[in-house]
């Protein structure tokens, strides 16, 4: 971020409430946009990740034998500055009755006495303050009851963590005992650098999250497959072969006739309708106009075979192939009734 001031602001996405990190340094001071906004939960479950991973058994485990050593050490050095402090106290008490001793008519030598006695004092003073405030900045050494406890905090945090009762509020709490801060910085990547309790830090780099718009678009793969598949069929039965495919929407549901629409108009895919128009498939109107019967026959020749039917709707509603390579001889009826047949121009005899 560029600035100090980082807000957060809440949506509603899938029934939750996630976070976005907003930098508004430049929007508070100077009423300039927003600089940057950071989705919270991609940063969110990787430090999210990154505590759970610091929060172990034997992270800490190793850490309070670290600690432990380190307490050994700093008695030590207790010891040492404890010896300062009694040597000056020792000092002190050495002046104190070297003036009291002194003759009071001699007053040269008492007023020197008397300012040794101040200083030592003073002295002792400095050093006394000096240890109690090294001792209150120093932490006590853990005990196994208080060792104990610490790792089963660590056993219990990512039950708690994981807790979908937990209120934010007091994740955040559970967040400010372990990070003291962190900077987010978002380019090509979200860059987290994370300052732990101690001076420690990490740094994470995230990729940025796919816009949902991106996210929203069908996969080039299942608008492949549905072009394909216009050739032969119409968009209800493409969106029943696709669900038998297992192909999924980007929210993971089946296809429906009007997704499969949706995703044709989008990607400017001609309708398997205008496919058969293209090819020279004629209406029933038509075909009766070009063969000079009527409707009815010519849906008769459909149902017969004699005219091959290509289905465009649900409902049946087709549209008929032209005659490319013979005629269809009409029948007649009587005593002796003849059905229609078809003659091919190549071979000059019939067939039906």
């Amino acid at each position: 971020m560029c600035g100090t001031r980082m807000g957060v602001h809440y949506v509603t996405e899938h029934g939750s409430s996630m976070p976005t990190y907003v930098c508004q340094e430049a929007a508070v001071r100077s009423g300039a946009t927003v600089c940057q906004r950071v989705p919270g939960k991609v940063v969110d479950h990787a430090v999210s990740d990154l505590l759970l991973e610091l929060v172990q058994p034997l992270t800490l485990d190793v850490a309070l034998a670290v600690q432990q050593e380190v307490d050994a050490r700093w008695a030590e050095t207790d010891a040492l500055r404890r010896q300062q402090v009694e040597r000056a106290r020792y000092d002190a008490d050495l002046a104190r009755r070297r003036y009291m001793q002194v003759d009071p008519d001699n007053r040269l030598v008492a007023d020197a006495l008397e300012a040794e006695w101040n200083d030592t004092l003073r002295a002792h003073g400095a050093a006394q303050e000096e240890y109690e405030r090294r001792r209150q900045h120093q932490r006590q050494v853990a005990d196994e009851e208080t060792r104990q406890k610490i790792l089963s905090l660590a056993q219990d945090f990512p039950r708690l963590w994981n807790d979908p009762a937990l209120e934010p509020r007091e994740r955040k709490r559970m967040v400010r005992l372990l990070m003291e801060d962190a900077t987010l910085v978002k380019t090509d990547v979200i860059t987290v650098h994370i300052r732990l309790r101690g001076g420690a830090t990490r740094t994470l780099v995230l990729p940025r999250p796919v816009p949902i718009a991106h996210i929203r678009k069908v996969k080039p793969a299942v608008v492949a497959e549905i072009d394909r598949l216009l050739e032969d069929h119409c968009d209800r039965e493409i969106a029943d072969i696709l669900t038998q495919q297992g192909l999924r929407t980007w929210q993971d549901r089946p296809f429906t006739l009007k997704k499969v629409a949706w995703t044709r108009g989008a990607y400017h895919l001609e309708s398997h309708y205008g496919r058969l128009r293209t090819k020279g498939c004629l209406t029933a109107r038509e075909m009766s106009r070009t063969l000079g019967v009527t409707m009815t026959t010519v849906h008769e020749w459909g149902r017969q075979g004699l005219l091959r039917k290509r289905s465009y709707r649900q409902d049946r509603r087709g549209l008929f192939e032209p005659l490319e390579h013979g005629v269809i001889v009409k029948g007649r009826g009587g005593r002796r009734p003849q059905p229609p047949k078809f003659i091919a121009a190549e071979s000059g005899h019939g067939a039906v």
